[in-house]
C-alpha cells in the first residue's frame, strides 16, 4: 500500500475551536445530546473540570465514579450545574462498564453522546506522555463550547457520520501512531464482533482507529453494542490485565460496530490541536528521515514505500553477481551504498561517466569511469542516477553488458 495513497488518508475531521461553523438550535442540545464522564482519581479532578465547564449548559451530563472523595467533589460541582447527575457504579469494568452498564439505558434515550474518562500513568516515567495523551483526548472532545456545538453540527450535516475519535496519541515515548495497535486483541475483538452479530471483515493488517474509549458517537451507529445486555460480571475483576481482555476488545471494536450499522468513523481535532500535531509530526518526520538517510539511504517517501520490495530485489541481484557496481557517485549512489551496507553487500566500485568533479574513492571504495571497467558474466550494475541521465547511461551499458537483465534501476521515477 502506498504511504501517500493510503485508504485512510481522508479520515481526519478538523473543526474550529473559537467560532461556530453554523448556528446551533439550542433546544436540540437538551433533547438530543448527552455526555457521559467516568472519573476515578480525585486528585486530578480540577484539571478535567476546566473541560467539563466547556459543555453547553443545555446538554445533559452523567457522571459515574466509584471513588467516595470524588463523588463528594462532583456533588458540590453539580449544585451549580443544571442538567447534571451522578450515577452510582462499582469499579468492575472501570470506564467501559460506565457506558455499557451504568449509563447504557440513559444513552439510548439520545441521538448523540460523548464518552470520556480520566487516566493516570502506570509508570512515573510515563507521566509527561500520559498527560499529553489525556490532553489529546479531552481537548479534542470538549475543546470549547463552540467546538462542542461544531461537533453536533458536523453530525447533523453528515448523516453518514457515526463515530468521532480523538487522534491516536503521538508523544516522545507513546508510539501508537506508528504501529499496529491490535497487540493481543485481534482474536478477542473478532470474537466480540461475532457475539454482537457484526458483518464484514476485520483486517489484522489495518490498525484499529480507537485507542481507548473516548469518543463522540451517533447512538444509532453503536446501537448493537449499546443494546446488548451487559452486566458488571461480564468484565474481569481487578487487577485488570494490561492487554488481551474484553475491555480492550470493546475499545477496538467501536469502528466496526459503526461500520456494520452503515456509518463512517473519523478522527476529530480542534484546529489548534491539529496545528500543534502537524508541527510535531513535521519535526519528527524531518529528524526520522535525516537518520534514515544516514543509516539506510532512505531519502524519499518512495524509498520507504518500496523498502521491502527493493530489499528482496537487491538481495537476489547480489546473490547472482559476484561483482556489483553502483553507477552514480552522487546522493543517490551514496544512498544506494548505505542500503547495500545494511544488507551486508560489498560492492566492487562506483562507476561514473567521467571523473570531472568526482572523488577517486568514496568510503574507501574506488570510483571508475565506464571505460575503465571490464565486465563479465559475473558483473551486475545498479544504476543510481537521476531519471534525466538514465536513458544515456542505459544505452552505454548495453554495449558493455551481456544483457539488460544485468542492470537494476535504483531510482525508476
Amino acid at each position: 500500500m502506498s504511504l501517500i495513497n493510503s485508504k485512510r488518508n481522508c479520515l481526519n475531521c478538523i473543526l474550529p475551536r473559537n467560532y461556530l461553523i453554523e448556528a446551533v438550535n439550542e433546544s436540540i442540545l437538551a433533547k438530543d445530546v448527552a455526555i457521559i464522564i467516568h472519573l476515578h482519581y480525585a486528585d486530578t479532578f480540577e484539571w478535567y473540570k476546566k473541560y467539563i465547564e466547556n459543555i453547553p449548559k443545555d446538554i445533559n451530563i452523567f457522571f459515574t465514579t466509584s471513588n467516595e472523595e470524588l463523588r463528594n467533589k462532583l456533588t458540590i460541582f453539580i449544585e451549580h450545574r443544571k442538567n447534571s447527575k451522578i450515577i452510582e457504579k462499582n469499579n468492575r469494568g472501570r470506564d467501559i462498564s460506565s457506558f455499557l452498564v451504568a449509563c447504557r439505558k440513559e444513552i439510548l434515550k439520545y441521538k448523540y453522546f460523548c464518552f470520556l474518562h480520566d487516566k493516570k500513568e502506570k509508570n512515573p516515567a510515563m507521566k509527561k506522555d500520559t498527560e499529553q495523551w489525556i490532553y489529546s483526548q479531552w481537548e479534542n472532545m470538549l475543546g470549547s463550547e463552540n467546538y462542542i456545538k461544531n461537533i453536533i453540527t458536523c453530525f447533523n450535516k453528515n448523516p453518514q457520520l457515526g463515530l468521532l475519535l480523538p487522534p491516536i496519541p503521538f508523544t516522545e515515548f507513546l508510539t501508537f501512531a506508528f504501529m499496529n495497535n491490535w497487540k493481543r486483541n485481534f482474536e478477542n475483538t473478532v470474537k466480540l464482533a461475532k457475539q454482537l452479530g457484526l458483518q464484514g471483515e476485520i483486517n489484522k493488517e489495518i490498525s484499529p482507529m480507537a485507542i481507548g474509549t473516548v469518543y463522540w458517537a451517533r447512538v444509532d451507529a453503536l446501537r448493537k453494542l449499546l443494546q446488548y445486555e451487559w452486566r458488571y460480571e461480564d468484565f474481569d475483576e481487578e487487577p485488570l490485565a494490561d492487554d488481551g481482555r474484553l475491555s480492550h476488545a470493546i475499545e477496538r471494536v467501536l469502528e466496526y460496530v459503526a461500520r456494520d450499522a452503515g456509518y463512517d468513523s473519523k478522527w476529530v481535532m480542534t484546529d489548534c490541536y491539529a496545528e500543534e500535531r502537524l508541527q510535531h509530526f513535521n519535526t519528527a518526520l524531518s529528524r526520522a528521515f535525516e537518520r534514515l538517510e544516514k543509516s539506510l539511504g532512505i531519502h524519499y517517501i518512495y524509498d520507504l514505500d518500496k523498502f521491502d520490495e527493493r530489499l528482496y530485489e537487491l538481495q537476489q541481484i547480489c546473490k547472482k553477481y559476484k561483482k556489483v557496481y553502483i553507477y552514480g557517485a552522487g546522493m543517490l549512489g551514496r544512498n544506494c551504498l548505505r542500503f547495500l551496507n545494511f544488507i551486508d553487500v560489498k560492492i566492487k566500485g562506483f562507476i561514473v561517466t567521467n571523473m570531472e568533479s568526482n572523488e577517486q574513492f568514496i568510503d574507501g571504495i574506488p570510483v571508475y569511469t565506464l571505460d575503465e571497467v571490464d565486465f563479465d558474466n559475473e558483473s551486475g550494475v545498479i544504476v543510481a542516477v537521476n531519471k534525466k541521465y538514465q536513458k544515456e547511461i542505459f544505452e552505454n551499458l548495453k554495449t558493455k553488458l551481456q544483457s539488460l537483465n544485468d542492470i537494476y534501476n535504483w531510482c525508476p521515477f
